[in-house]
């Protein structure tokens, strides 16, 4: 799905973001909550979906913004079950997720960049250089399109940063989208235990990581 001229991935805006721009539109920010809970909760893909807003409210969040889906260009699935998706990203860039069923819970690996600097030598994706980093819509977005497609969405319980990538390179990004990811109300409610940030050891960043938690 492509973002319309002038508009911006609802995705990118955590809970007091939004708040914050109705609040600058002469709306109640407790509308924020309602929004989001209708994008991540009912994974809806339209404003108009949201039966519980004003007409005029969802047609200004329609002028302003997109609830974007990444575009799979393939799937693969391996003799184990396991499902590798191939996405293309707005510029054309393209990114992998893989999604791993375990006995009785799914676990999902997840990008965190195109490409990578890290130039580990026993991983292929280094091989083709850094790109770019992912944004935080673009994270949020493998985990929120993997889970529409399940049968039993709540099987979906782990997720892993260890695709494309460095995570910890990407810091920012990684950490507001693992924060939309755990939110229970305005986010996707995965518990923070079952997240892992795989890293090559950045140590600056490893120390930032440590106070985050």
């Amino acid at each position: 799905m492509a973002l319309k001229p002038n508009t911006s991935d609802i995705k990118e805006f955590a809970r007091d973001q939004l708040a914050a721009w109705l609040k600058n539109q002469g709306l109640e920010p407790y509308r924020a909550v309602q929004i989001l809970r209708w994008v991540y909760l009912h994974q809806t893909d339209t404003f108009e979906e949201m039966t519980d807003l004003g007409k005029e409210l969802r047609k200004l969040l329609s002028n302003h913004f997109t609830i974007n889906r990444l575009e799979k260009t393939q799937i693969e699935t391996s003799q184990d079950g396991s499902r590798k998706y191939l996405f293309r990203l707005q510029d054309g860039k393209h990114v992998e997720s893989v999604l791993i069923p375990e006995k009785d819970h799914y676990t999902l690996c997840i990008s965190s960049q195109v490409g990578c600097s890290q130039g580990c030598r026993f991983c292929l994706t280094a091989k083709g250089g850094f790109v770019r980093n992912l944004s935080k819509g673009e994270i949020i977005a493998q985990v929120r399109d993997i889970a529409s497609h399940l049968d039993d969405a709540k099987r979906l319980t782990n997720i892993v940063l260890m695709g494309m990538g460095e995570p910890l390179a990407n810091y920012r990004n990684v950490i507001e989208a693992v924060q939309t990811l755990t939110e229970s109300d305005t986010g996707l409610g995965f518990s923070s235990r079952k997240i892992t940030i795989s890293t090559a050891g950045l140590v600056p960043r490893l120390a930032d990581l440590g106070r985050e938690s």
